[in-house]
């Protein structure tokens, strides 16, 4: 009989090669995970919502740019957002960034991907309630099977500012509604700080369906999926595409890096300019990512006011 932890450890194995080909050198794994994975027995007492304990496991593992903590599916169940005045800090000058001319992809393997090409038939979809009746019966991809509502997207359907996020969370999959759980309340605040109204927006995933056990999409997945958004980015015709996360990032410039190399900065394509920034999960889990999500929400407010 297999031993029992072989599963999980060919699922980390896998969950660890989707970082290295995100170009993503060091992850954040709490003690606990390490101890499981090193195969050794932790403790049932123990609270899985208590904060972890100081190691050196925890320390050397603990990562400079947040990998995967960028994600709605990785914030813990019992984390709750800051309140509005955490998670709007005072903004300073806003520094001029660096424009760089872009190439925007479906996919970092789809290079020459116009963003905005036809593909997958949807080019006969002339609004968002079209897409968004192929999507809810699409069975492109194994996620199908195990989703309670796809997530297609919510907010102003001619929006100029356009957020984007890796996947749909638990509360997500349940309400059929993007970013409503903790990240999604986060989302909220900041917004409302930095005087957006999420009415104005839309919101938006790369992927339109919960992944299993919230785990990371797989490449075949996005691919499969991603024509949805590609519509709906042709059909909203946004000015500014804020990317929340590394996987929306690398996703949508087709390029690689970390969040932290890849923020900060300008991508721009036509009349088109996407900024990345962190997702609300990294500032959820560790609160030192709040104030370049905030700087971020400045520069990007900049830019959409322009628009």
């Amino acid at each position: 009989m297999a031993n029992r932890g072989d599963g999980a450890k060919k699922l980390a194995a896998e969950y660890f090669r989707q970082l290295s080909e995100a170009g993503e050198t060091e992850v954040y794994l709490p003690p606990g995970d390490v101890r499981s994975l090193r195969g050794e027995r932790t403790s049932r007492s123990a609270s899985p919502a208590g904060p972890a304990p100081e190691s050196s496991a925890a320390a050397t593992a603990s990562p400079a740019d947040a990998p995967r903590a960028d994600s709605t599916m990785k914030t813990p169940d019992t984390a709750a957002a800051p309140s509005a005045s955490t998670a709007a800090p005072s903004a300073p000058d806003i520094p001029e960034p660096e424009i760089i001319s872009a190439k925007f992809a479906f996919s970092s393997k789809a290079t020459t991907s116009d963003m905005f090409a036809k593909s997958a038939g949807l080019e006969t979809c002339t609004t968002l309630e079209e897409v968004e009746a192929r999507a809810v019966v699409c069975q492109n991809c194994e996620l199908a099977g195990g989703r309670t509502n796809v997530v297609f997207g919510a907010g102003n359907p001619n929006a100029r500012l356009l957020f984007v996020g890796e996947a749909p969370g638990r509360d997500e999959d349940i309400q059929g509604v993007p970013f409503v759980g903790r990240s999604g309340q986060l989302l909220n605040k900041i917004l409302e700080a930095a005087g957006i109204e999420r009415d104005d927006v839309y919101i938006a995933n790369i992927i339109k369906c919960r992944p299993p056990g919230n785990r990371t999409p797989f490449t075949n997945e996005i691919e499969a999926c991603i024509p949805y958004l590609g519509r709906q980015v042709a059909l909203i015709d946004p000015r500014v595409i804020c990317t929340l996360g590394l996987p929306a990032t690398q996703t949508l410039l087709g390029i690689r890096g970390s969040m932290g190399s890849l923020r900060g900065k300008i991508y721009v394509e036509g009349n088109v300019k996407v900024i990345p920034t962190y997702h609300p999960a990294a500032a959820l889990r560790d609160p030192k990512y709040k104030r370049p999500i905030w700087d971020d929400i400045q520069l990007i407010k900049r830019e959409y006011e322009k628009a």
